[in-house]
């Protein structure tokens, strides 16, 4: 099948969250699996002249009465090899990465260059890729899929071919198949007005994100802390830091918490990281707060975009009750909202003994908090799939999270009441029902007592052979080194790139749409 996806951003180029991820493996996969893929993208910020690259053609674009010339790049993924096409212009290169003039330029700039290429399947991702995905329908009549990865981002409202819609909307009504990213979030929006309207009469799914397991798998932690920081911070230089596994990650674990968090080792990486240069994407990090503890202090991580979504409110709501109740820690790594930022490092400064914060986007340290974390946790109102909770459990990090969207459908929950059903040996966290700050404090409660309070009481409803009874938190038969090796193992086998069925649901789709673009209603 020959496939064009196109791609707002793309990890490692251009990047700021979860859809520059999905970009890359969704594109890597699709290739490995047989498939000609090709990637449309645009310059931003004139990133894509630090690889390797051809101008091949020129293409015009005539928007709002000004003529545009850009250059078409030929490159590939430097990580991936997929070929990737790059429209440049150096006016338009520099708008913001989420300017809708690129957007509506991107359009036409992709409907000039497939005309006379041989395409089965177009496929767009987000609002950005709205417009284009109609006008590539309307114009090419090539078939066409759009995935929603944030329906709370609609775009700005545009005119064309006569109709006034946002974005969203006019991919919506133009593409032959829709998908969003889990199929729990799936069912969740497909009931909102606007978008019910359009997906009437063609193929709407749900499938589920993955990681690459290669990438976030802990035995190659050093190796991909090195990278991100193109070889200039050695991680075995600030503290203890050692590749593990699901085996032996009870062991190392609690050693990467102690060494870099409680005895500091975080600082030090984090002012060297501050002086050396940086990927456009990737900031300095403030850091407030100075937490302590001992091996066995249970440490919170929470790693994630500094916005409403991700239930900040709950958390600042719920954390101060925590301390109270237990001898516990929070390590917060986020950049985002200015309001939510400051809140946070207020916060961090006034629980400094319990709270650290650190303000900045640096994927190496994200490493760092997943490994040394005891739990994640995500409180997010809403959660179309995200990614932290795989990358999360890949480190052999439970994770503590609300029923919603991909974390109900990635997520194995405790049971509630595990002396009525101790399922210990498959659960990969807590998920909770309401995201308010009485569901938040029962997670981490109940996170919290069956991995480190309620030891004794284990052997009472084990069928363990009392040799093996657990006595202390990161015994290898306790409830939490169980679900570290749930966690991994369930990632591995149910959610990587490499082994879930979602490649596959992917070809699905794209064979729906093409099916409906040529013999479905019209």
């Amino acid at each position: 099948m020959n496939i064009v996806i196109l791609a707002p951003t793309i990890t490692p180029i251009v990047s700021c969250g979860g859809l520059g991820d999905v970009m890359r493996d969704l594109s890597k996969f699709l290739q490995r699996d047989n498939n000609k893929v090709e990637v449309l993208t645009l310059n931003h910020y004139n990133r894509y002249y630090n690889l390797p690259y051809e101008v091949v053609d020129k293409i015009k674009i005539i928007f709002r009465n000004k003529t545009f010339i850009f250059d078409v790049l030929k490159t590939k993924h430097p990580h991936t090899g997929v070929d990737i096409t790059v429209f440049s212009n150096e006016m338009i290169n520099n708008l913001d990465l989420w300017d809708s003039i690129k957007y509506d330029i991107f359009s036409d700039l992709v409907v000039a260059y497939l005309k006379d290429k041989k395409v089965d399947i177009v496929s767009g991702h987000d609002w950005m890729c709205g417009l284009a995905i109609a006008k590539i329908r309307n114009i090419l009549n090539i078939p066409t899929t759009l995935t929603i990865h944030n329906e709370a981002f609609k775009g700005d409202v545009i005119e064309y071919n006569g109709e006034v819609l946002t974005f969203l909307e006019f991919g919506l009504k133009y593409a032959n198949a829709v998908n969003t990213v889990s199929p729990t979030h799936a069912e969740e929006i497909k009931n909102y007005d606007y978008i019910n309207k359009y997906i009437q009469n063609k193929p709407y799914h749900g499938i589920l994100n993955g990681i690459d397991i290669d990438e976030y798998d802990p035995i190659n932690i050093i190796k991909r802390m090195l990278h991100l920081t193109d070889y200039k911070l050695y991680p075995t230089d600030y503290a203890y830091i050692s590749p593990y596994s699901a085996n032996d990650a009870y062991k190392i674990k609690p050693k990467i918490k102690y060494s870099w968090i409680y005895k500091g080792g975080i600082y030090e990486y984090i002012e060297d990281w501050n002086k050396i240069d940086k990927e456009i994407y990737s900031t300095n990090v403030e850091v407030y707060g100075n937490i302590k503890g001992d091996i066995e202090t249970p440490l919170i991580g929470f790693v994630g975009r500094a916005t409403y979504q991700k239930g900040f409110d709950i958390l600042f709501e719920a954390i101060p009750e925590l301390i109270e109740k237990l001898d516990i820690r929070f390590i917060f790594l986020t950049k985002g909202d200015k309001e939510i930022e400051d809140r946070l490092k207020a916060f961090a400064n006034e629980y400094s003994e319990n709270v650290l914060a650190l303000i900045g986007y640096c994927l190496p340290l994200s490493s760092i908090i997943f490994a040394s974390s005891d739990w994640i946790v995500m409180p997010s109102y809403w959660e179309p799939c995200g990614l932290v909770q795989m990358e999360s459990m890949s480190y052999c990090t439970p994770v503590i999270a609300t029923e919603v969207g991909g974390l109900k459908d990635s997520i194995i929950p405790l049971h509630h009441n595990p002396y009525e059903c101790p399922n210990f040996d498959k659960a990969t966290g807590v998920l909770f029902k309401v995201p308010d700050k009485l569901g938040v404090i029962w997670g981490i409660e109940h996170a919290i007592n069956w991995s480190f309070k309620k030891i004794k009481e284990i052997c009472l409803f084990l069928k363990y052979d009392k040799s093996k009874c657990p006595k202390k938190p990161y015994d290898f038969n306790a409830p939490l080194p169980m679900m570290m090796r749930n966690s991994y193992y369930h990632v591995v086998k149910n959610l990587s790139w490499q082994n879930s069925p979602s490649i596959k649901k992917y070809i699905g789709l794209f064979g729906g749409a093409i099916y409906n673009n040529y013999l479905g209603e019209k």
